[in-house]
């Protein structure tokens, strides 16, 4: 077998044949005597990804002005854009501003009761990414999370350029026009008869019982719980139902001031259970508490 080897390859101390200068580098079985080598792969076009962070920032101008800023609208098809966030909650002006761009959808919380998992999902596929990717190619992470900071720290060992943008950053640099929504103006409504008379009785109405925020008296807060449970079958009436004839009349609680259960359990000829029921209290069982 060794003297095999060598009638094959050469006896040692002899130079080793080379291929000729006219063999190309596809041969797929090297010639006797020569060393095979590995074919040359050529650097393709330089590759560029995107990431959009919607939970970030999912303003529907704001998607726009980076697109816009970045090149990305006509979309080319050697850039890679993919928008993440939880789409149920994101509105639909921006998914569909992003899918007419030519950008991927990716809903980022499958599961029940999970808010949002776009900064892992984005993490872990830039990683992905970045383990096919070159010196010289570019990776765009467009949020406003420090975090992903470190995967710029990946890519910058790695030869790839890493930028993280967001539309608060670059309107501050000046390198964004900011986008001012239009104000609405106010409606305008006929001021009619009709309509002025109402506003005067309900104004009026609101007076009499009391302005917004004034905590009803004593006497009226009895008045109220009387009216409540000759009105009730049972004779029994939650603390809820007063508050919310109370609050009908235009009373209120101000800053600072007693609850309105407190206020209830001072009352001498009212019982209040713990689970907030209230009942006349028998006249044997009068006095203050």
């Amino acid at each position: 077998m060794v003297a095999r080897f060598w009638r094959a390859w050469g006896a040692p101390g002899t130079a080793v044949g080379t291929a000729a200068a006219d063999d190309s580098y596809g041969e797929s079985t090297p010639r006797r005597g020569c060393i095979a080598t590995a074919p040359l792969i050529p650097f393709g076009p330089q590759r560029r990804a995107v990431y959009f962070d919607v939970e970030n920032s999912s303003k529907a101008e704001h998607i726009a002005a980076m697109l816009d800023h970045l090149g990305l609208r006509p979309l080319r098809r050697d850039i890679e854009v993919m928008a993440v966030g939880n789409w149920r909650v994101v509105g639909m002006d921006t998914a569909e501003l992003l899918a007419s761009s030519g950008a991927k959808l990716i809903h980022s919380a499958p599961a029940f009761g999970v808010k949002d998992w776009s900064d892992l999902f984005i993490a872990v596929h830039a990683g992905r990414w970045l383990s096919g990717a070159r010196a010289g190619d570019v990776l765009e992470i467009i949020t406003d999370d420090q975090a992903f900071d470190a995967v710029g720290d990946v890519a910058a060992g790695m030869g790839i350029v890493f930028r993280r943008l967001s539309y608060r950053t670059l309107t501050r640099a000046g390198a964004i026009t900011p986008h001012h929504s239009a104000a609405r103006p106010p409606r305008r409504r006929r001021a009619g008869r009709r309509t002025h008379n109402a506003a005067r009785s309900r104004k009026s109405d609101t007076r009499s019982a009391g302005a917004p925020g004034e905590a009803a008296p004593d006497e009226v807060v009895r008045s109220v719980v009387r009216n409540l449970l000759s009105e009730t079958a049972g004779g029994n009436v939650t603390v809820d139902a007063v508050a919310l004839a109370l609050k009908a009349r235009g009373y209120g609680r101000p800053p600072g001031s007693l609850r309105l259960i407190t206020r209830l359990r001072r009352l001498s000829d009212l019982d209040v259970s713990p689970r907030g029921v209230i009942r006349l209290r028998a006249p044997a069982d009068g006095g203050e508490r």
